[in-house]
């Protein structure tokens, strides 16, 4: 029998936040409603492609942070297949504190066309996806 060797990788601390979003409204909609009710200034980016899929994107770029819109379903499946009651995936480019994680919720439960919002932990499939 051949001697395996397993090497094991550590990506490091984890350097982003993720949310999920519940909307029944399409993607530019949905990122047009947070714009105007959050003053934010998404704008569609080019698509995600996760295994061949097509996921579409917007993002919002200041200097602070990067933070993207990703539609979680395409035709053929979800992006994060575990998380499909959400219909959109919002990621943080930083790693938000509680006090900054709680006030997003707050803004984005208020945001007319947003049924739901969670965060959602960031695991070794989430961090493989959106990493």
């Amino acid at each position: 029998m051949a001697k395996r060797n397993v090497v094991k990788l550590d990506a490091g601390p984890v350097t982003f936040t993720v949310m999920g979003i519940s909307s029944h409204e399409n993607d530019y909609r949905l990122s047009w409603s947070i714009n105007e009710q959050l003053g934010l200034s998404f704008v569609q980016s080019d698509s995600l492609i996760s295994n061949g899929n097509e996921f579409t994107c917007f993002v919002l770029e200041d200097d602070d942070q990067k933070l993207m819109l990703i539609s979680n379903r395409c035709d053929n499946g979800f992006l994060l297949e575990k998380y499909k009651n959400f219909d959109f995936i919002l990621k943080f480019g930083a790693e938000l504190n509680e006090a900054e994680v709680y006030a997003w919720l707050r803004d984005l439960r208020r945001v007319s066309l947003v049924s739901a919002v969670f965060p959602i932990p960031v695991n070794k499939q989430v961090l493989q996806i959106l990493g």
